[in-house]
């Protein structure tokens, strides 16, 4: 049963409006968000051309045997209500033009509609009363019907249908959200309307990548389909039965930019299927979800019809005008437009309307109830937690959540300090919190409320108070905390992830307990040079404890085909032993707040990098010469952050003591500081360049910056690296050492292949080099499996001789053999014959006193040779490989052999 659309009351001016075009479509329009007062329109070629945004357009004018309508169509609204009341004057644009339509065509022929995003991720005044205003305000508004966007989800589908639907006057549509089993849509796939005699069907989509921009765990067990094949399937099923005379295609996804139309189907596949693909029997398209400004002219399958987005948040509004010939049903000339959103008073514009006003009074309730919460305080603050959003003001004329999202922020770090906080009080094991930047809704400010961008002042009595309204605000999406656990591959591969496409793209906020450095000329997948966490390095085959929002750790797109949420798929890489608390994530910011406030007075920024640019750094030098490493991306971009003005560097021996080398100034105005000047200890060994790099903000903050470094007696090889063996790749100086002093050549293709096993007659070779090089005693071999000839004979039959290698029972060697971790610290303590006296009690849960192997392990670790796992186990049975052992020589060879 169709609906019929509001009856448009007859009042009000046209602010800005469409352009008579009776016989013919007209050329597409494009239009910039960052520059309201500027329209321009773009001929069917693409190029745009500057044209006046002050002129007063007309309606398509009626003409005999044809009957005109209008759609109109808005996007990603986002429950953008405000203290200047920005949705009585979006009602306000929307009354008038329906006065001026209807003063030429009559009543009942404006449907208004909405492409997606009608809430969630919403302004404070909304966001802070679950949307509800804004529902309340699109009733009275009279809306139709809306597309489903990804936003509608953000409290799950659960919500969209018991909350969100019994409070609505109009349907929320999806045609590509559908029962994997039944293959029907989870929600209507579109909704008729009788508009002055016509019958039009809205058709609605959600984004292909829906369960990566929402919390899909509440969409689990569903499926998304390619949208425009659902768009396509329910058209064909309209045109085939007539049950339409009209078809919109509402697609919650569009453009990546506004710029030519030929540019912008280039630029993106869906955009340019949306465009190309979608059935000639629609009509009309109107997109959302990308907060573009456009209004294309497209050509398909001999149909002319429009291409429209209107920006976001109210800021424009899409005007379709379709005349329509009475006899055909068939659309003979169109007219398409974007409005300026109205700047008239919101007490004028309501006396014009009585939807106007009726608008302005839900408003106006809304706003008061948010300042009531919004005056209600929760904590101080001592100065403001903000992203980098000065920095996204300069490059794009618009503040944005987040800010420009691929930059460390103090707001980000915040946000990851106190998930971890929260999560902690119920497993104290935690070991970091982290957030994603869009995930930040709002800056915390010391004087300001962000008020989507506007900066409204806050009253003198507020400064330097953080209230519950703006907390609210800054986590609008209604996440709880959930804990889980995930090895160090998988942390590596979230940090790898930052970069898409070979492009800075994100940058999470993590908890002040992990620091880590980066290449930024690497290769996609290997930027990440080292992690840290509390300043111990991060083990690949460990298990670490991550708190954070369902959201990153949403894993319901692995069933769906979909792309990981906001493209971080190492949290589901590994993961164990995940905990949904159920706390939501402004609960817990709210508590984070008080708490910090009762224990130090106030919250306070952290001006410290936890990522740092290492740049040409070569973890090989020679004691004594100069540092070839670069420390770059020194500084925050938020709120209040410093210059950094020294680095002080120093180095950490493995044995613990530290020896100062110096300091560096950094340049005035710059990000970078150059280690050259500084020299290397005179002391030979295996540690750590540990790097304090000092800021002159209010706190004098420092950052702790490290990398691994060996200082060697003698001068560096000439050879190059193994081809596997990059620098700053797992075991990378242990590996160059072995080449360098000639234990190895790898094999004959260049490569050293650290993760294959090694076995018993390669481990006696490599032993015998390295002690024993120059011995060529001609030794008889015990075994009867290893025979003169044989490619291991001289090093087994060195090994039988001191007394390293005795074989086994049956006499044999067996020398493919792969030798064990256990085995292996067996046959290093025999070749090097230490004094030690094993305790009585075993470090290792697996390696009990009885082991044929104890002595040895208990020696490897009492020099510092091994420290075993983080489980506290030593794996004595496990496979050692070519990199552990290359590892475990050269520990020996620093922390030993040199000591010695």
């Amino acid at each position: 049963m169709s609906k019929q659309p509001p009856k448009a009351l007859l009042a009000g001016v046209l602010s800005a409006g469409l352009l008579a075009s009776p016989l013919a479509a007209l050329p597409a329009a494009a239009t910039t968000d960052s520059s309201p007062e500027e329209t321009s329109s773009a001929q069917s070629t693409g190029a745009a051309e500057s044209a006046p945004a002050a002129a007063t357009p007309e309606v398509l004018p009626a003409v005999p045997g044809t009957e005109t309508i209008s759609i109109l169509s808005f996007n990603d609204f986002h429950g953008a209500l405000s203290e200047d009341y920005s949705g009585t004057q979006f009602a306000d644009t929307v009354e008038d033009y329906r006065s001026e339509f209807a003063a030429v065509h009559g009543d009942d022929r404006v449907l208004l509609t909405s492409a997606g995003d009608l809430i969630g991720a919403s302004a404070s005044v909304s966001n802070v009363q679950q949307d509800e205003p804004t529902i309340e305000i699109m009733n009275a508004l009279g809306l139709a019907v809306s597309a489903a966007g990804n936003h509608e989800f953000d409290k799950g589908l659960d919500d969209l249908r018991d909350r969100v639907l019994p409070l609505a006057d109009f349907e929320i549509v999806a045609a590509n959200f559908v029962d994997p089993t039944t293959r029907e849509p989870v929600l209507p796939s579109h909704d008729l309307f009788e508009v002055g005699g016509v019958t039009v069907a809205v058709i609605g989509a959600v984004p292909n990548n829906l369960y990566a921009t929402t919390t899909g765990a509440g969409l689990e067990g569903n499926e998304v389909i390619d949208l425009v094949e659902g768009v396509n399937t329910v058209a064909a099923e309209l045109e085939s039965s007539g049950a339409a005379d009209i078809i919109v295609a509402s697609y919650h996804d569009g453009a990546s930019g506004n710029g030519a139309l030929a540019d912008e189907m280039a630029s993106s596949e869906v955009f340019q299927s949306i465009v190309q693909d979608t059935d000639p029997a629609v009509d009309v398209i109107f997109n959302g979800h990308t907060h573009q400004t456009y209004n294309y002219e497209t050509t398909v399958g001999g149909t002319e019809r429009p291409v429209v987005q209107a920006g976001q948040s109210g800021t424009k509004l899409a005007a379709v005008e379709l005349q329509i010939d009475t006899a055909t049903q068939e659309v003979v000339a169109y007219s398409s437009e974007l409005i300026d959103r109205s700047t008239q008073a919101p007490a004028e514009a309501a006396a014009e309307s009585p939807v106007t006003a009726e608008v302005y009074a839900l408003e106006q309730a809304a706003v008061a109830e948010f300042e009531e919460l919004q005056s209600t305080v929760i904590g101080e603050i001592d100065a403001s937690i903000t992203t980098d959003y000065q920095t996204r003001i300069t490059e794009n004329g618009a503040w944005r959540a987040g800010g420009t999202r691929r930059a460390e922020t103090t707001l980000g770090n915040w946000a990851a300090t106190a998930i971890k906080d929260r999560v902690s009080l119920t497993n104290p094991e935690v070991d970091l919190g982290v957030t994603n930047a869009g995930g930040l809704r709002a800056e915390l400010l010391y004087d300001k409320f962000t008020a989507s961008g506007q900066f409204s002042d806050k009253p003198a009595g507020l400064h330097g108070k953080v209230t519950l309204g703006e907390i609210l605000d800054f986590a609008p999406f209604g996440n709880t905390l959930v804990y889980f656990d995930i090895p160090g591959s998988s942390i590596k591969q979230v940090l790898e992830e930052n970069w898409q496409d070979d492009r800075r793209t994100f940058t999470l906020g993590w908890s002040e307990d992990l620091t880590w450095t980066y290449d930024d000329t690497r290769a996609q997948g290997d930027h990440v040079t080292g992690i840290w966490i509390d300043g111990e390095p991060v083990q690949m085959d460990e298990m670490y404890t991550v708190g954070t929002l369902s959201f990153l750790a949403d894993t319901a797109y692995l069933e769906s085909g979909s792309s990981a949420p906001d493209g971080y798929a190492g949290f589901a890489q590994g993961r164990e032993n995940f905990v949904d608390l159920g706390i939501a994530d402004n609960q817990a910011f709210q508590e984070y707040v008080e708490a910090q406030t009762a224990a130090e007075g106030s919250i306070k920024p952290d001006f410290s990098k936890l990522g740092v640019e290492v740049l040409n750094h070569t973890e090989l030098v020679v004691k004594g010469h100069a540092l070839t490493l670069s420390l770059g991306n020194l500084e925050m971009e938020s709120d209040g952050a410093g210059d950094a003005v020294r680095v002080d560097v120093a180095f950490e021996a493995a044995d613990g003591s530290v020896s100062e080398l110096g300091s560096v100034e950094v340049p005035a105005e710059g990000e970078v500081a150059d280690l050259s000047p500084i020299l290397a200890p005179d002391t030979a060994g295996e540690g750590e360049l540990v790097m304090t790099v000092t800021y002159d903000d209010k706190y004098a903050s420092t950052t702790v910056v490290r990398a691994p470094l060996v200082v060697a007696d003698q001068a560096v090889c000439n050879a190059a690296d193994f081809s596997d063996n990059p620098e700053g790749s797992q075991f990378y100086a242990p590996v160059r050492w072995m080449q360098c002093a000639e234990l190895s050549t790898g094999y004959t293709d260049g490569t050293y292949r650290k993760s294959r096993d090694i076995n018993r007659g390669e481990t006696v070779t490599l032993l015998q080099r390295y002690v024993d090089p120059l011995n060529n005693a001609p030794y008889d071999s015990p075994f009867s499996d290893v025979l003169t000839g044989h490619t291991y004979y001289g090093p087994i039959a060195w090994a039988a001789a001191q007394g390293i290698a005795s074989g086994y029972s049956d006499e044999t060697f067996r020398p493919y053999r792969p030798v064990s971790r256990g085995e292996f610290a067996s046959f290093l303590y025999r070749t090097v014959t230490p004094e030690h006296t094993a305790p009585g009690t075993s470090e290792f849960s697996d390696v009990p006193t009885s082991s044929a192997h104890y002595e040895a392990i208990t020696w490897l670790a009492a020099e510092g040779i091994t420290t075993g796992y983080r489980d506290g186990t030593f794996r004595p049975t496990q496979p050692v490989n070519r990199g552990e052992v290359a590892a475990f020589l050269y520990r020996y060879e620093h922390l030993v052999a040199q000591q010695d």
